[in-house]
């Protein structure tokens, strides 16, 4: 009789950890080659070299390079938007210039640590973000910092949240987005965080006068 034949073990599944991981490897190797080269000049072919993985794994996860493109830039601003969320419930309480202060750091972290993959994105964002998606992701950043502005009894009564959450939002992300984008010399980040907090806190400071009596935020 013949020995039976040894059976072949199974393939495991990459895990779901393992899958986000090489997803992200694709993304960062994008986004390296994205400041080094610039959008157009960027291919498939060196992103997969780059990231050290194979044609399927790229179409496993991405369509097109537009796609990549599209999803490196929502997954940077999505985890912005995160920290965000979590930083207006820490400092729910607080004296409005705190709650200020706490939600700025939330959004200005990222793009100060990282300007040059900040400016390269931004700069790509305008070119490729359909209106419908940017305008949802910024109605939650705006109601990010409403919350957070509402998050204390100092926040006066006759002052709509609304319009204050939305001014506080667009100024701190213009100044940034576009400090980065006009720029070609890497910013200095406590300057500039110097610059967007005597912006959001100054308007406020009118909005919310007295909030910010005997506070020298500013």
């Amino acid at each position: 009789m013949h020995a039976p034949l040894p059976v072949a073990p199974k393939r495991r599944k990459p895990t779901q950890s393992r899958a986000r991981a090489t997803a992200q490897a694709i993304e960062q190797a994008f986004v390296q080659l994205l400041v080094e080269k610039g959008y157009a000049q960027v291919s498939i072919r060196q992103v997969l070299a780059l990231a050290g993985v194979g044609a399927g794994s790229f179409y496993e996860y991405f369509a097109s390079k537009e796609a990549l493109a599209a999803v490196s830039i929502r997954q940077r601003v999505r985890a912005i938007a995160d920290a965000l969320q979590q930083s207006a419930q820490a400092a729910a309480g607080l004296p409005l210039p705190e709650r200020v202060d706490a939600l700025l750091e939330a959004q200005l972290q990222a793009p100060l640590a990282e300007p040059e993959q900040w400016a390269a994105l931004f700069h790509l964002e305008r070119q490729i973000s359909k209106p419908q998606a940017f305008r949802e992701l910024y109605r939650e950043f705006v109601a990010t910092w409403e919350r957070g502005l509402g998050a204390g009894a100092d926040w006066p009564a006759g002052a709509t949240l609304a319009d204050a959450a939305f001014a506080a939002h667009a100024i701190a992300y213009s100044l940034v987005s576009q400090t980065l984008m006009a720029r070609s010399e890497r910013p200095d980040a406590a300057a500039l965080r110097a610059l967007v907090r005597q912006a959001v806190h100054g308007y406020l400071s009118v909005v919310a006068p007295r909030a910010y009596r005997g506070c020298l935020v500013f």
